[in-house]
């Protein structure tokens, strides 16, 4: 079967993934499923502090920083040992995770910028002072994080992108997709917008309750939706 013009520039890294993803949105709108059609909001205008953010989007980073121990010896843009401070280990963790909400365009200028290997999130001072001790002292601090990781995050959002365009041209076929207009079968075909629905809803969720095959290798069986979403703390 001849691919489409959508799957090819996908697979091929020649486009970037906002420009992808808003082909692809103009497909998605005429199966007219909300939650579908929320991904896809969400990774290009980026996720509110009120949005669930994806477990893909939550990365780990280090807390770098400048401290002074025991009032004499000072550490400057060093890994800061946040277990001599007054917080938990609980607080620590907390402290090193962060949930990334920009949209998919801001992540990409990130990663081509030249500071793609300073990226990070500064600690306010007041936080810094109040988790001081006399032992470690804290100055200021980031948590600073990996180039890898945001682009991890790029490499899942392409993988579910290639997903879902592969089930819509298995249903609608690939002059529809290069059209980008599917909106006549989903008319005339209910049961294939159910389909592509049920699927893309696997991908992009992880809902996985009802199996469903892509040609004979792909299946999907038994498990429980929600495992995709962590809970917005």
């Amino acid at each position: 079967m001849a691919r489409s013009n959508l799957l090819k520039d996908t697979v091929s890294g020649q486009f970037d993934l906002e420009n992808i993803l808003l082909r692809l949105k103009v497909i998605l709108s005429d199966l007219e499923d909300r939650d579908i059609l929320g991904w896809i909001e969400g990774e290009l205008r980026g996720y509110s502090e009120e949005d669930i953010v994806p477990d893909y989007r939550i990365i780990t980073g280090r807390a770098m920083g400048t401290y002074i121990v025991n009032g004499t010896a000072k550490y400057s843009n060093a890994l800061v040992p946040l277990h001599f401070t007054a917080m938990n280990e609980d607080m620590i963790k907390e402290m090193h995770i962060t949930k990334v909400r920009d949209g998919i365009s801001i992540i990409e200028k990130n990663l081509k910028s030249n500071n793609r290997d300073r990226l990070g999130r500064q600690v306010p001072t007041e936080l810094c002072h109040a988790i001081s001790s006399y032992e470690l002292q804290i100055v200021g601090m980031d948590i600073m994080f990996a180039a890898n990781d945001f682009e991890a995050i790029l490499s899942n959002v392409k993988d579910k992108i290639v997903d879902i365009v592969m089930v819509l041209e298995k249903n609608f076929g690939t002059n529809a997709i290069d059209e980008m207009d599917i909106s006549e079968q989903v008319v005339d075909e209910p049961e294939k917008r159910n389909k592509a629905i049920t699927y893309i809803h696997q991908v992009v969720y992880n809902d996985t309750s009802t199996s469903v095959e892509i040609g004979d290798r792909n299946k999907f069986r038994d498990t429980k939706l929600g495992r995709f979403w962590s809970k917005n703390k």
